[in-house]
């Protein structure tokens, strides 16, 4: 897609002073619609890619997703607590823990089970 150039509706508008209220509020309306059109046609190119994405490879978005939430939570972590320094090491270690703590239960629940069936 074209990068938006902002220099351009200075070479195409007349001089705002010179103009009547009526054309100023015509002209900011055709920026609008375009600006609206602009973001459209970028929401539409993010979901042909997503799609695209998906289609190679299986629930990547999803995890895309999930990494997104886990570092925004991060991100308001460590805003909320100024002197604290949340960086990816932590991160890593904290969800390494988390995953160890899941599989262990995991695994505690599948030998309840096995237990449960030989009774």
């Amino acid at each position: 897609m074209p990068s938006h150039d902002p220099s351009a509706f200075s070479k195409n508008l007349p001089d705002p002073k010179l103009l009547p209220a009526v054309e100023i509020d015509e002209i900011l309306t055709s920026i609008q619609h375009s600006h609206s059109f602009y973001y459209k046609v970028m929401n539409l190119e993010v979901w042909a890619l997503v799609e695209t994405l998906d289609g190679i490879f299986p629930g990547a978005w999803g995890q895309f997703m999930t990494n997104r939430q886990r570092a925004v939570k991060q991100f308001l972590e460590r805003d909320r607590v100024p002197n604290s320094r949340v960086d990816a090491g932590d991160a890593r270690e904290k969800s390494e823990g988390s995953r160890k703590k899941e599989e262990a239960r995991s695994q505690e629940s599948e030998r309840s089970r096995k237990k449960q069936e030989e009774e």
